[in-house]
């Protein structure tokens, strides 16, 4: 639960950001994964060229510590032969040695700088050489002299001086040789740990560069990934800019239709009650002059007539700026408020009762067909009405005399349902998308003075759309049309 919450408010917090920082949050996935392996390989490069540096001064060390060895044993064997054989070719290995030996001590002080327990072990070796160096050049010396001196027999040395000459300082060789063997072998532990250390760098190099490659793969697909979002949204964000621009124009036409049409609505009756008030006007100068004259009485019903056709004609523009205002004012929605229980069967039975007086003088049959008990809904008092009183008076205005007007009610799927049909003129399949216009009316016969200003329905539309309901409407030309209302049950 706790990683979807968070999974959300990533998603929410990403699509808040602009364009602009997600395409460059982006980029910077792949590049950083990039930058991260190519720094991990490098450091790594860097760690690895130094182990190996360390792994060679290593085997520098157990290789001239091997030769130092191998100098004091030929320096020992050289002696020892020349001493038994008194044969001056035994000497030459330990001369070489004798060369050798300081050079490699030399060296070896070099290498050892950074180990101070080695450098204390070299000092002790250095000491035990030089022992056995001055051991050996006093034996190399020592036997010169009985070669010279080797024809007096007075002078010749037994095999058990002999013996004890040759075996003296073996044990400072037997300690020189343990000195140089812990040396060695410290080196040899040395090397274990380098090679080691060498090695695990080597996995730890192969693991990252592995891990950085699965990473890379990673930023990858979710780059393209996002990108690919990205793409999406753009592409939705453009349609909707399009959707939108249509709709503006849409809006834009019909806000043009709709100022002309208001203009043209309101231009007539102004006209209208300008030419009857200048009539009026000059009626009321005739009368002056015709006052004490036999056809008073005549004219005072025409200026009579002339002001009723006034207030007929301001009465029809209060009624169109009140429905004006209407669609205006309703436009936002209405709030929760004002909404209560209303009950249909009431509200539908007193529309018909007043409708009553309408039908009779149209000659009209009014029918109900619908529910006796009482159909309970959520609205506003006083627009309810007025929706399908509009129906009503649309459906007395559009039926010849004759007609039939059959109002049911009835419930269905947890909606109320009003329905109003009526044996009229019908509506042409090709006006039926444009009926719910402001201002649109029916000409079915070419008469261009229909009654009304044609935004009943309009109004209609709006009402029950306000009440989360839907109007629809079905209709055939010369036979009738059935509008009928859904609304959601209280």
């Amino acid at each position: 639960m706790e990683s979807s919450n968070q999974s959300k408010f990533f998603i929410s917090w990403w699509h808040q950001l602009p364009i602009r920082i997600r395409g460059t949050l982006i980029i910077a996935i792949p590049v950083t994964c990039l930058f991260a392996a190519l720094s991990a390989f490098a450091w790594l490069k860097a760690s690895l060229v130094e182990d190996e540096k360390w792994v060679q001064h290593t085997q520098n060390v157990r290789l001239e510590t091997k030769r130092l060895l191998n100098a004091l044993i030929d320096a020992e064997n050289g002696v020892r032969g020349y001493g038994l054989t008194l044969r001056p070719e035994f000497l030459n290995p330990y001369e070489n040695a004798f060369k050798i030996i300081p050079d490699s001590l030399k060296k070896l002080e070099n290498l050892v700088t950074d180990n101070p327990q080695q450098t204390r072990l070299l000092q002790d070796i250095k000491y035990v050489t030089n022992e056995n160096l001055a051991i050996f050049y006093q034996k190399s010396t020592l036997q010169s002299e009985l070669k010279r001196i080797r024809g007096r027999t007075d002078l010749l040395v037994p095999a058990a001086s002999l013996y004890e000459w040759l075996e003296e300082g073996k044990a400072t060789m037997d300690e020189a040789r343990l000195l140089i063997d812990r040396f060695a072998e410290n080196e040899e532990k040395l090397l274990e740990q380098r090679q080691e250390h060498q090695n695990f760098y080597r996995q730890v190099t192969w693991t990252i560069l592995c891990i950085a490659a699965g990473l890379g793969f990673l930023g990858f697909y979710l780059s393209m990934h996002l990108f690919y979002q990205l793409e999406k949204e753009l592409a939705n964000r453009e349609l909707n800019l399009q959707a939108s621009n249509q709709q503006l124009q849409v809006v834009c036409q019909q806000l043009q239709r709709f100022t002309a049409n208001a203009s043209h609505e309101l231009r007539t009756p102004l006209a209208a009650v300008l030419s009857n008030a200048q009539v009026g006007l000059m009626a009321l100068a005739d009368l002056e002059k015709l006052a004490y004259a036999e056809d008073l009485e005549e004219s005072l019903a025409a200026v009579r007539n002339r002001l009723q056709k006034i207030v007929k004609l301001a009465k029809n523009m209060s009624k169109l700026v009140g429905q004006l205002l209407f669609l205006a004012r309703h436009e936002g929605g209405l709030s929760a408020e004002s909404f209560q229980q209303i009950n249909l069967t009431e509200m539908v039975a007193s529309l018909l009762a007043d409708l009553i007086p309408e039908a009779e003088a149209h000659q009209l049959q009014l029918k109900y067909d619908g529910v006796k008990d009482a159909v309970m809904v959520n609205g506003e008092k006083s627009l309810l009405p007025q929706a399908i009183a509009n129906l009503l008076n649309n459906a007395c205005r559009y039926t010849p005399p004759g007609g039939i007007i059959e109002v049911s009610l009835f419930t269905e799927n947890c909606q109320a349902i009003v329905a109003v049909k009526d044996t009229g003129i019908g509506i042409p399949e090709t006006e039926i998308a444009h009926i719910f216009e402001r201002f649109y009316r029916i000409d079915p016969k070419g008469d261009r003075h229909q009654k009304g200003f044609g935004l009943g329905l309009a109004i209609t539309q709006q009402i029950v759309q306000l009440h989360g309901g839907i109007i629809e409407v079905f209709s055939t030309l010369n036979q009738g049309s059935t509008f009928k209302i859904s609304l959601p049950l209280s």
